[in-house]
Parts: structure tokens; C-alpha cells; sequence
């Protein structure tokens, strides 16, 4: 159902950018076969489509505002906020959020048994989750420090390399095997981000420090990029290896998102309290200094993205979320050109084109027709003891 989605979306924007590079994209899409939901009857397949067609623009639409406003919110006050208070504050509002959201899913009458069985009841499975909220924190104040200093186009685009670190530690740590197109879906987009870093990009807000600006900058989005893949592979395998069994035999009831929701809020609020204390841009007497109607949108902004990831795992799947990556990148680079007088050249246009191309590539909305790219690489050897030492391929199916 979401590839149907984005074939749809796809080739109207493809269209709508008419350029080379736009309609090599757009005859890739096409080729695509109609998913069967197409040919459904019943109001079932048409309202699930809806919401996802919902949660794609919602969610492309708050991707590509994200660099956009923290580029704004960081660059425009000369007093500048404290960052890990609006990371706390974005948090509470995610907290109280899903809160609301557990209470209608269980009802109002069971939300504070539901909080009691699956958050303080299974304490161990709750502890767990402090090392992911542990590195979201890092990774939404290395956001705001990256946005300081890189133009919000090239932060956009060399956010996107999360992907890359996905795919690897995907392969490290959950033992994950990857299909030849998802190889080539990361090279190409280490390519791209590489091309987009040695563009000589820049706007109006940058400063004046030149290289080493530059390097603090890929220091704090890099960083960002590592936590968030490294927290995403960790949450996996933590749901992946949890117990489906009862200690009474009976099959364990999967845990809500908005309870895992919840969990990781509450973590992330009790290690960031102690950090605005000795952060030094926090005042004591005047703690929301710097904090002006655009910091404040962007917390709530943030929060909306958080339940997004959750919405994305009910009802969507990677296609929705690859193809929305895909969509904000080229919206936040043509946003910026008039809103931060971007400037840039041949390389960008070039690394944006290979990046977008690439996460379409690892996210399947394009396909080749040769089988020979849908064998799984560095698979283990076979136990037959007619095998020969080394590595064999595995042919998978679509």
C-alpha cells in the first residue's frame, strides 16, 4: 500500500521538477508493478491508504522543516537558547502526548494499570531503553549545535548517511545479510554526501570561520547520525530477543508504542535535567532566555516528529519513510535558496541527485530487472559439507 503511494507521489514530482535527473527517476518509478491493493474493494484498504497518504505529506513536510528552523532559531537570536532545556522541553511535550494518545488506545480506565503492568512491572525491559534515550538526547543536541554552523540544505542531506550507518551496524549487530541493491543504495549514497561536503556551500547566516566551521559542523551531524542508527539497531534487537512468553506459559502481550513512547521520554527528561544545569549557555535567573516563538515551534515540531516514528511502524513501512527522507531533502534545499540566500554548485546538485537516487535504490521504490541484484552478499557458507570454503550467495525473493 505505501509503494503505491509513492509510486503515485513520485512521478507527480518527478514531473513537476522536469529536469534529466527527474525523469531518469520518474521512468525508474514507473516500472514499478501496481500493488494489489489498487484493485481492492472495500472501505478497509481505503482508509488504511488514506492515513498513510496523511502520514507521508505530514512527515515530509516536517523532515524538511526541521533543518530549516534550526538553522532560523540558531542563527537569528544573538542570545542564543539553551539546547538541552528545548531538548527536555520537546521531550515533556512528547511525554504528555503519548500519554493522551495510551489513554485513548486502552481507554481512561485502564491507563494507569497499563503504566503499573507493562512500564514499572517489567522494570528490567524499561531499564533497557535508557541507553536508546540515552543517545537520542545526544542526537537531538548535536542536531541544534550541527545547524549552527552548516547551511540546512547540506545538514539535510548529510543527515541522510544515518542510513548508512543503519545498514552497517544492521549487518553487525542483528547478523542482518543485504541483497546486492542495498550495497549499491550505500555506496552511492556515502558518494553522494561526500560530494555534497567538498561542494563549497554556503548562505547568509554562515560565518566567517571557513574550514573549521565546516569540520564542527560534519563533527556534530556525524555524531548525530551514529547515535541515531546505533539507538534504531539497538531498539530492534531489544524487541527482537524480548521474551514472547509469560512466566505462566501464556504468549506475552506486545507493548504498546505509545507505552515505548512514554518509556523513552521519561529516560530522556531524567538525563537531561542534570545536563541544563551545567550547560553553559543556561541561566538560572533567566532560564528561557533566547526562547522566541520559532524555538518554542520548533520544540513542539520536534515532538511531532518523535510520534511520527511511531506512527510510521503502525501503519507504514521503510518505502513511506525512505520515500519522505527523499522528498524533504529536495524541499529543504529549494526552501533555502530564498529563505538563507543559499549558493552552491555543480557538485551539490550532483551529491543531492545521487543521495536521493541511492535511499530510492535501499528502499526498493526502484528496482532492477536483472535477478543478479537481488542476491544477498557475504552470506554465511552452507553446512553441506560439499561446499567449499568461503562465502556463498543466497537468492531471495522480492
Amino acid at each position: 500500500q505505501t509503494s503505491g503511494i509513492a509510486v503515485a507521489v513520485g512521478q507527480r514530482v518527478c514531473l513537476c521538477l522536469n529536469t534529466p535527473a527527474a525523469r531518469y527517476l520518474s521512468s525508474q518509478i514507473r516500472r514499478r508493478k501496481p500493488p494489489r491493493y489498487l484493485t481492492m474493494k472495500g472501505n478497509g484498504a481505503t482508509s488504511n491508504t488514506r492515513i498513510q497518504l496523511a502520514i507521508l505529506v505530514v512527515l515530509t513536510l516536517q523532515n524538511a522543516s526541521v533543518p530549516l528552523m534550526m538553522r532560523y532559531a540558531r542563527t537569528s537570536e544573538s542570545v542564543p537558547y539553551c539546547v538541552p532545556l528545548l531538548v527536555v522541553i520537546q521531550e515533556v511535550i512528547k511525554l504528555v502526548a503519548s500519554i493522551f494518545l495510551l489513554a485513548r488506545e486502552v481507554g481512561l480506565g485502564s491507563l494507569l494499570s497499563t503504566i503499573q503492568t507493562e512500564i514499572i512491572g517489567r522494570w528490567d525491559m524499561t531499564l533497557r531503553l535508557a541507553v536508546p534515550a540515552c543517545l537520542f538526547f545526544l542526537q537531538n543536541n548535536c542536531m541544534q549545535l550541527a545547524n549552527t554552523y552548516l547551511p540546512a540544505a547540506v545538514f539535510q542531506v548529510t543527515y541522510q548517511g544515518k542510513t548508512f550507518i543503519v545498514a552497517l551496524l544492521s549487518v553487525l549487530m542483528l547478523g542482518s545479510r543485504l541483497e546486492r541493491f542495498k550495497w549499491l543504495g550505500i555506496a552511492g549514497l556515502a558518494a553522494g554526501v561526500s560530494l555534497v561536503n567538498v561542494s563549497n556551500s554556503s548562505d547568509t547566516k554562515s560565518r566567517e570561520g571557513g574550514a573549521a566551521e565546516l569540520i564542527q559542523g560534519l563533527f556534530y551531524v556525524i555524531t548525530a547520525a551514529c547515535c541515531s542508527g546505533f539507538a534504531n539497531v539497538y531498539f530492534e534487537k531489544m524487541v527482537k530477543t524480548a521474551e514472547t512468553v509469560n512466566t505462566d506459559g501464556t504468549e506475552a502481550k506486545k507493548p504498546s508504542l505509545w507505552v515505548r513512547n512514554i518509556q523513552l521520554a521519561t529516560f530522556t527528561i531524567l538525563l537531561g535535567l542534570p545536563v541544563i544545569r551545567f550547560a553553559p549557555t543556561f541561566d538560572i535567573d533567566d532560564p528561557f532566555r533566547g526562547f522566541n516563538p520559532m524555538v518554542i515551534g520548533l520544540a513542539f515540531n520536534n515532538s511531532l516528529g518523535g510520534l511520527l516514528v511511531a506512527l510510521i511502524i503502525k501503519y507504514g513501512d521503510n518505502i513511506l519513510k525512505g520515500f519522505s527522507n527523499a522528498i524533504s531533502t529536495v524541499l529543504a534545499t529549494v526552501v533555502s535558496i530564498p529563505l538563507f540566500g543559499f549558493k552552491t554548485g555543480i557538485h551539490f546538485a550532483v551529491g543531492v541527485v545521487l543521495v536521493i537516487w541511492s535511499t530510492m535504490v535501499y528502499g526498493r521504490m526502484i528496482q532492477f530487472k536483472s535477478e543478479w541484484w537481488n542476491v544477498v552478499m557475504f552470506a554465511p557458507p552452507s553446512p553441506s559439507p560439499k561446499n567449499g570454503v568461503g562465502l556463498q550467495t543466497v537468492k531471495v525473493s522480492n
